[in-house]
């Protein structure tokens, strides 16, 4: 495949289209590209020596294999992008309810910086764990954790009623560890088309229905009139 991939295009791009997997010309090109399938070759031999450096010891948390990928990384003075890194990373890892939060940075809110998000989000400093910022034991340093998009959720909250409180008497007490994604709450009303544009249009009086049936069993050799036993 990596030195003779022109021989195997046509067998690719058929699995491809078997598979649905709907490529555009640009997608296809890309895939049976030399280039791309070196790339991949060498992110395999990477991961196969960060293996062979870290283990196969499987961890409860992700942030202790992500800081030992990171360490060795750093000493090995390796260049392997951050894409590349978590393409790796995903490749050997998956989600597990009872493991450990996965840690996705740290943030500094003190001053300024904190009125400005309160301000932004509506709340209080002592709510900032219902919109992701969790204190950690540093005075005024704040824990953000990566999401998990599968537990994603949507709620449609009444115009009137506050976000915050309607999260806490409707959300938290069955999910304890979400909060709110202030940046993509969208205000406005929600039109029903149906409800206030929708005309009913009667059905057909059975009658019209057979003469229209009728009809067309004339244009067609008698064929309805037989499946219809009316011959």
């Amino acid at each position: 495949m990596y030195t003779e991939l022109a021989r195997h295009e046509k067998e690719i791009l058929e699995w491809c289209e078997k598979q649905e997997l709907n490529l555009n010309t640009k997608q296809s090109k890309t895939l049976t590209n030399s280039a791309t399938w070196q790339r991949q070759l060498e992110l395999m031999h990477s991961a196969t020596e960060l293996m062979l450096i870290i283990g196969t010891d499987e961890y409860n948390d992700f942030n202790i294999l992500r800081n030992k990928v990171d360490d060795v990384l750093k000493t090995k003075e390796a260049k392997l992008s951050a894409p590349e890194k978590n393409a790796i990373l995903n490749a050997v890892s998956w989600y597990d309810a009872n493991a450990e939060k996965v840690l996705k940075g740290t943030v500094k809110l003190v001053g300024d910086k904190l009125s400005q998000l309160l301000q932004h989000l509506g709340c209080k400093e002592n709510q900032l764990a219902d919109y992701g910022y969790y204190l950690s034991e540093k005075n005024g340093e704040y824990l953000e954790y990566e999401t998990e998009s599968d537990l994603r959720d949507n709620e449609n909250v009444p115009l009137k009623e506050n976000i915050h409180d309607y999260f806490l008497q409707e959300v938290k007490p069955h999910v304890s560890e979400a909060w709110i994604n202030i940046d993509a709450t969208k205000i406005g009303y929600e039109i029903s088309f149906n409800k206030y544009f929708y005309r009913h249009k009667p059905l057909r009086t059975i009658e019209e229905v057979s003469t229209d049936i009728l009809q067309l069993e004339q244009k067609s050799d008698g064929l309805i009139r037989e499946i219809l036993n009316l011959a």
